[in-house]
């Protein structure tokens, strides 16, 4: 292991095996992102972040920051796209709409494009991983990082899609790094960094104002009575210098949007959420004070916080809850993540214990925080609608196992070595459901096939599968479909002829099934003719009765319903019905 360590150290070598990681992990990622159909909310992400680019407006759709979007809709400038110059809408959809409507032909590729700068992002994000693990450990733990990050099902899910949940996940990572380096040398290049990082955090995703606290946290865990900090400016400089942080992300987060209506007085907002209500309680002479951020941005965070405290169905393990479960997310983790990677947390937990020299006590402090933090508060929520809520925890989980290669003795640690070793060489393993890692489940939970009797939504089903269905049908010509599809884009639009269900009841005929909606999901359906039919709660939920004919992924099921299958049904209800009565 010491010589391994040693030619691992060489430069050349470290980056060479860094760079050879992440490059399966682009190549994996372009396959699913050449393989699966538009998903629910990239529908409208970039058409969106396509009419900020064309008209400099942020208005079209608040309810996420325009860095991301517009990121993905660069290449599109040097295309033939256009965005069909959509009016304003409460509903994000139709700029999907009309961006389709526009772009028939290549509407495909074009959003295949914006995956692609998702994808560059998660290379950035491994390399600033194995950047961080390399300081904090070895080269050796560094690269070990990479091949978590490269090997996680559920990252590679995000970084295929042209959504903002891998781009946080960086931005947590970059943040915190940043965060670190400043604490450790209070410069004030570090103070400017870390400043313009965040800034960038902000205009990603709305959850990102957390890290303001959590710098602070950091702050404190790094440089309280630490002897390793040899360098301590003046109170009045370290003011000074946070104060340059705070500033220059303020400053990146207005140039986002383009300096537009900022330093708008409270007085002028109608705010939603309870947070920002309170805002207005504030007294006459106190709301005349402008804030010092975009209007859009204000608006976006309270409208977000706002359907954030509503009541959302959430499902887990066939029950619903409209307040959601405070276990979820231990439940989803459970399910979602690889066995390998759980074991390899396990076996960190013990070492921690065991060893308490593996892991300085303000490193673990450091590397925990967020993740308790964030896996906390989202635990608390209403909405809970799937993994990618707490994807930025990974980055740091994967943190916290890196250690554990630098752990391998087969002299003096046999077995733990080797429990490393097995839990390493089974992650590969994850990945054989390529290009479905958005529906990956663990072999304990059943797999994909099973998934849906844990979780729906983006945790399994975000209308990833609509060209398998186009397939399917090509193959299998139908000419009176039925299809309930748990996706924004209109099925009609891409040639498929259908009807609705008819519901709470079986009728004979062919089907096509999302397997959120199958569960019970209400939902909003598309029409052949791309209207909108509002589907009740457990509308379809008798379809779980009959057996699949077909699956196609695993987030659409295809039935053949006959008149003896719907025979076995009602001998089945009366049957339930009948031990209900009984005493």
């Amino acid at each position: 292991m010491a010589s391994l360590q040693k030619v691992i150290r060489r430069p050349p070598v470290f980056w060479s095996v860094v760079g050879f990681l992440l490059l399966i992990q682009f190549c994996l990622g372009l396959y699913s992102a050449r393989q699966l159909s538009v998903t629910h909310d990239e529908y409208w992400h970039l058409p969106v972040g396509f009419l900020s680019l064309e008209t400099g407006r942020f208005d079209h759709d608040r309810l996420n920051p325009p860095l991301i979007r517009s990121w993905s809709a660069l290449p599109l400038l040097m295309t033939s796209a256009q965005s069909g110059s959509p009016d304003l809408s409460s509903d994000p959809a139709d700029y999907g709409d009309a961006f389709l409507e526009a772009n028939p032909e290549n509407y495909q590729h074009y959003y295949f494009l914006g995956r692609c700068m998702i994808l560059l992002l998660s290379c950035v994000s491994g390399l600033l991983l194995a950047l961080w693990t390399r300081e904090l450990f070895s080269s050796q733990a560094a690269c070990f990082a990479v091949f978590l990050w490269v090997m996680s099902p559920n990252i590679l899910a995000s970084a295929a899609l042209g959504t903002q949940d891998l781009a946080i996940t960086g931005f947590f990572l970059a943040v915190f790094y940043c965060g670190w380096k400043f604490a450790c040398l209070p410069t004030w290049k570090w103070a400017l960094v870390t400043g313009i990082v965040l800034g960038l955090a902000q205009l990603t995703k709305y959850t990102a104002i957390l890290l303001v606290p959590l710098l602070l946290i950091q702050w404190v865990l790094v440089r309280y009575k630490s002897p390793e900090i040899q360098e301590r400016p003046a109170n009045k400089t370290v003011v000074l210098r946070w104060g340059v942080l705070l500033l220059s992300s303020l400053f990146i987060l207005n140039a986002g949007y383009l300096f537009r209506d900022s330093l708008q007085p409270v007085s002028s907002y109608q705010f939603q959420s309870s947070e920002l209500k309170v805002l207005t309680a504030l007294p006459e002479f106190l709301q005349i004070i402008p804030l010092p951020v975009p209007r859009d941005y204000l608006m976006g965070f309270d409208l977000q916080r706002f359907i954030m405290q509503q009541t959302h169905p959430t499902f887990l393990d066939n029950q619903w809850e409209e307040h959601g479960f405070r276990s979820y997310y231990l439940y989803t983790m459970l399910y979602k993540l690889p066995h390998g990677f759980q074991f390899l947390i396990v076996i960190a937990i013990y070492s921690w214990f065991k060893q308490p020299r593996l892991l300085a006590r303000r490193t673990l402090a450091v590397l925990l925080t967020p993740v308790v933090l964030l896996l906390c508060i989202a635990s608390l929520a209403n909405n809970q609608l799937g993994l990618r809520y707490v994807l930025p925890v990974f980055p740091f989980i994967i943190l916290l196992c890196a250690p554990l290669i630098d752990q391998l003795d087969f002299d003096r640690h046999k077995i733990r070595s080797y429990l490393i070793l097995i839990a390493m060489l089974s992650l590969p393993l994850s990945l054989r459901h390529a290009p479905d890692h958005l529906a990956y489940f663990n072999e304990l939970s059943g797999g994909p096939e099973q998934g849906d009797s844990h979780l729906v939504d983006s945790n399994i089903d975000w209308g990833q599968d609509l060209y398998r269905l186009q397939d399917y049908l090509n193959q299998n010509p139908i000419s009176d479909l039925k299809l309930a599809y748990f996706g924004t884009i209109p099925p009609g639009k891409l040639g498929i002829k259908y009807d609705l269900p008819a519901e709470f009841r079986p009728v004979p005929g062919k089907y096509a099934i999302s397997v959120s909606i199958l569960q019970g999901r209400p939902y909003t359906l598309r029409r052949q003719d791309g209207s909108r039919y509002n589907l009740e709660h457990d509308a379809l939920g008798f379809f779980r009765f009959f057996e699949p004919e077909a699956q196609l992924g695993y987030s659409i099921n295809f039935y053949e319903v006959t008149p003896e299958d719907i025979a076995r049904w009602q001998t089945a209800v009366m049957q339930a019905n009948r031990s209900m009565r009984s005493p």
